[in-house]
């Protein structure tokens, strides 16, 4: 049929309001719901007699995110650390309420701790940590002059935040909802697809070594991003929970799938670079075999039903695989000398591997619609994701913070001007919220820039509208329109900041009670006091430690050799998934505050070998745990271990060249053992690796040109 049999679609009427629909509504949506629930949090706190109505108010504004799931995930964490801050504030108050320096410094210590926590954690929970210590700031420094309020101070926070979390709770639930979950689909589909495509890609040739990292980057981002909505629609009611553990199996094999397949890689890489290596022409039609199954046409899976199909077409493969590999083994193996016999065994004995692992990946995808399956389910691996802050990192964001809360704590003790509890909250603040952001100063500007145009804005409709209406049905209408503004700029791609700082300086300028107050001076003064306390917050990252920050290149690339280092040492039986996540999240590191640049990419490539060496020592060590060898072989095993954690601690040629005899030595004791296949094929990529390009492994930073 053409378009003239269907009215609806040729009419630009139609097609403009379609567009609206799909881009505008949920926008406006969004809005709607902001301010339905922050207007009833208000009218609850008016009628309730709230000393600071507004403070339920701003908790919506704040805790305000499209996402069901993400929302409530906020507002639980937003609660436990108002909570938690709310115990310490009071027991702090009750210690050193009477010695004014003593409290600042016990306080700076708890706002410091709650700080490096949040940076160390840098999740969902960072936000409880960065609550738990501005809290007590916010309940502390108010009641210096009158520590016998503070249990007072402390009831009205905590029940005023409670009411607008439930407020926007139960608007959003209710009204639309947007469920966390139904996004997960989107996600999981999307992380599938560029993981297939890019196996195809770079097995079929088609793909540079910048473009691998760069997608090898996207990939690792996007299953971080996975894990982070699951734990958050946890929050939401529904079959979530049915699936987590699939959702969070499915994590675990694709950060696993993905090294392996890396490993994989980089070997055929390196013996392509070899211009006599035969063994690329000899393994093209098992890696052109293994493409054709995971693409159904030219493209994956997109479905559970296609899911099926591939993993029928995976289970052919490797029923197959076993014999096609001593069938290459036996017919070219005579041909070959020690080491390309050994490059042969490794890259079949690695495409076995990563085809069983990428075969569970596709059934876990295929299982994830399915909610009866419930006995499999428990099967499924579980482990806890890790993530890598580096320490230093999270201790100099708390160092920061405390700093920041005594220095300005202390001027303002000494310069005695009111408005100047302000500035330092806000400060204290933000220097918290920020310490999780690869981009401090950018996101406390964002901020800054919302409250500089929410200011103009409170001042008009406070001196302008308010003291001309009587009624909440009237402060509604005056407010209303301006809260708007702010909730739809909140929307638009990169100025969420701009959006949640002009409603936040908003909602305090105006600041709405049962008894208004309409004083030009105080509302000067405040104002100023905000603006000079986001100033203050970013001048604190320029002026203390301000290398230390998440996703500092020098600190991730450090961070990288302490984690392989470990790996030598740490006793876990989960050590392998600690590993690879602690390692993709660094690599995911790499890719916030900015686009790649030359230094970033040596770096990813460092942090891709770095993961292919820790790999085969986390391997060699599970061999020697779960297999019995010859005495020779278990020692020649156990010094190579011992070598690469010196080469891990000092990569310099000295220790390299050591290593690098030791793997010889050990892998000559392994050559008659016939059940030591596993080991010849660790030790030899850890050979290739510490052959290949020695100058790249290097704890400098390398030189950006």
């Amino acid at each position: 049929m053409n378009e003239a049999a269907h009215p609806i679609r040729a009419n630009p009427l139609f097609a403009v309001l379609a567009d609206w629909r799909t881009s505008e509504w949920p926008r406006w949506l969004f809005v709607i719901k902001v301010l339905l629930a922050a207007f009833l949090a208000l009218w609850i706190a008016f009628f309730l007699g709230f000393d600071s109505p507004r403070s339920a108010m701003l908790t919506v504004f704040i805790v305000a995110l499209p996402s069901t799931g993400m929302a409530l995930e906020k507002s639980a964490y937003r609660l436990i650390g108002t909570l938690v801050g709310s115990i310490a504030a009071l027991t702090l108050i009750g210690l050193f309420g009477q010695h004014a320096p003593l409290l600042f410094l016990a306080l700076a210590t708890w706002a410091g701790l709650c700080t490096a926590g949040a940076a160390y954690m840098r999740n969902a929970r960072s936000y409880g940590f960065v609550l738990s210590g501005y809290t007590a700031c916010m309940i502390v420094l108010p009641s210096i002059s009158h520590p016998l309020g503070v249990f007072d101070v402390t009831i009205a926070r905590v029940t005023e935040i409670s009411l607008g979390i439930l407020c926007y709770a139960l608007v959003n639930d209710v009204l639309f909802p947007n469920h966390q979950s139904d996004q997960l689909v989107f996600r999981v589909r999307g992380l599938y697809t560029a993981f297939a495509t890019l196996c195809r890609d770079a097995m079929r040739h088609r793909i540079t070594r910048e473009e691998l990292e760069q997608r090898h980057l996207q990939i690792s981002a996007d299953a971080a991003v996975l894990e982070a909505e699951r734990l958050a629609a946890l929050f939401e009611a529904g079959d979530i929970r049915l699936r987590s553990r699939k959702l969070h199996a499915l994590h675990t094999a694709t950060v696993a799938t993905l090294t392996t397949f890396h490993t994989l890689h980089q070997l055929m890489e390196r013996l392509r670079n070899r211009a006599d290596s035969p063994i690329p022409a000899l393994l093209q039609p098992l890696f052109q075999a293994f493409t054709d199954a995971l693409m159904i046409g030219d493209e994956p899976a997109r479905n559970a039903a296609e899911a099926e199909v591939t993993l029928g077409k995976l289970n052919l493969l490797l029923r197959g695989l076993p014999l096609i590999c001593e069938s290459l083994r036996a017919e070219h193996g005579a041909m070959l000398d020690t080491y390309r016999r050994l490059d042969l065994d490794t890259a079949l004995e690695l495409l076995q591997r990563f085809a069983a692992e990428y075969r569970a990946l596709v059934a876990i995808y295929m299982a994830l619609p399915n909610n009866r399956d419930r006995e499999n389910e428990k099967d499924l691996p579980a482990p806890v994701y890790h993530s890598s802050t580096p320490r230093i990192i999270a201790l100099a964001a708390g160092l920061r913070n405390a700093a920041t809360l005594l220095i300005l704590g202390f001027a303002w003790y000494a310069l005695n001007w009111p408005s100047a509890t302000g500035a330092v909250l806000l400060a204290t603040i933000f220097c918290g919220l920020a310490a999780s952001s690869p981009t401090p100063t950018r996101m406390i500007q964002a901020i800054m820039k919302g409250f500089l145009l929410g200011g103009p804005f409170a001042f008009i409709c406070a001196f302008f509208i308010l003291d001309r209406v009587e009624g909440f049905p009237m402060l509604i209408v005056g407010m209303a329109p301006f809260v708007a503004i702010g909730a739809y700029i909140s929307t638009l791609p990169g100025r969420t900041g701009i959006g949640t700082g002009f409603n936040m300086m908003f909602a305090q300028m105006v600041a709405p009670e049962n008894q208004m107050r309409f004083d030009i001076a105080n509302f000067i003064n405040d104002a100023s006091a905000q603006i000079i306390g986001l100033l203050l917050a970013s001048l604190m990252f320029a002026l203390i430690l301000p290398e230390h920050r998440v996703g500092s290149l020098r600190h991730t690339l450090a961070a990288l050799w302490e984690e392989a280092e470990r790996v030598c040492s740490a006793a876990s039986v989960t050590l392998r998934h600690e590993f690879e996540s602690r390692i993709h999240d660094l690599f995911h590191q790499l890719g916030l505050g900015g686009k790649p640049d030359a230094t970033k990419r040596a770096i990813a490539n460092q942090a891709l070998t770095l993961l292919e060496l820790g790999h085969a020592v986390i391997s060699l060590r599970h061999e020697l745990e779960t297999q019995s060898f010859p005495v020779a072989v278990h020692d020649a095993i156990q010094r190579v271990v011992k070598r690469m954690s010196a080469f891990f601690h000092r990569p310099d040629e000295t220790t390299r060249l050591a290593t690098i005899a030791a793997l010889d030595d050990a892998l000559r004791a392994c050559t008659e053992i016939p059940d030591a296949a596993r080991l010849r094929t660790e030790l030899h990529l850890l050979r290739v690796g510490l052959l290949d390009d020695p100058a790249s492994l290097s704890k400098e930073l390398p030189d950006a040109a």
